[in-house]
């Protein structure tokens, strides 16, 4: 087994991904970040494997990245598949591809993770939402619906693994993270960096006062 990596971070990117990878990398964790194309340029911490969650092979990919690593005390699901558009508009293709990536992909992850987590003592799982999650807007039916879906996931199986020490959470980010891809598009902005403190402040809290769901938003 090489050195473990403590944080795993599923759907790595230049803004949420590179920020939790730096705020863990000060505590001296080891970081694997996961996304299905390699970066643009090399990470600044941590190591990047590419995985596609959607993949047939990928549940054998996570068994060996799990024999490789060991179980992460901290997984954080951060897959994101964006679509808007008008309902007439909508094709039934990009309809999947949401649902696929944010619903299935979770579910896929966390079947590979949580029994190793449960083996090793415990863990957190963190799934990362949306304004979305919460609400549905008119072109937003494809992007809501697999929200609304990984937050129902996130639900069932915190009251599934809690009581075999894994904390599961489900956080919506009220607006779009600075640094990632779609952050010249909307006014709105979470500072990554910030966001990433308060994921960490999440593994770190005890069981007698877990959080279960946390709404991120900033100030301007």
């Amino acid at each position: 087994m090489t050195a473990p990596a403590q944080l795993w971070i599923v759907g790595h990117g230049p803004g949420l991904g590179a920020a939790l990878a730096a705020r863990f990398a000060r505590e001296h964790w080891g970081v694997l970040a996961l996304s299905r194309r390699a970066p643009v340029a090399a990470l600044a911490v941590g190591t990047h494997t590419s995985l596609d969650v959607l993949a047939a092979d990928a549940p054998a990919r996570l068994a060996r990245l799990i024999a490789e690593h060991g179980a992460p005390r901290v997984l954080v699901y951060d897959v994101g598949v964006f679509k808007r558009a008008p309902f007439a508009a909508l094709g039934e293709d990009d309809f999947r591809a949401c649902w696929e990536g944010m619903a299935l992909g979770a579910f896929r992850v966390a079947q590979a993770v949580l029994p190793a987590m449960v083996q090793a003592g415990g863990g957190t799982l963190i799934f990362s939402g949306a304004t979305a999650s919460l609400r549905g807007g008119a072109e937003f039916a494809a992007f809501a619906s697999a929200k609304f879906a990984l937050r129902g996931l996130a639900q069932a199986l915190a009251r599934a693994y809690q009581a075999q020490g894994v904390h599961v959470v489900h956080t919506i980010l009220d607006g779009v993270i600075g640094g990632s891809a779609r952050a010249g598009q909307y006014s709105a902005r979470l500072d990554p960096g910030a966001v990433a403190d308060a994921y960490w402040q999440l593994a770190q809290q005890p069981s007698g006062a877990w959080t279960h769901e946390l709404d991120l938003r900033g100030a301007d």
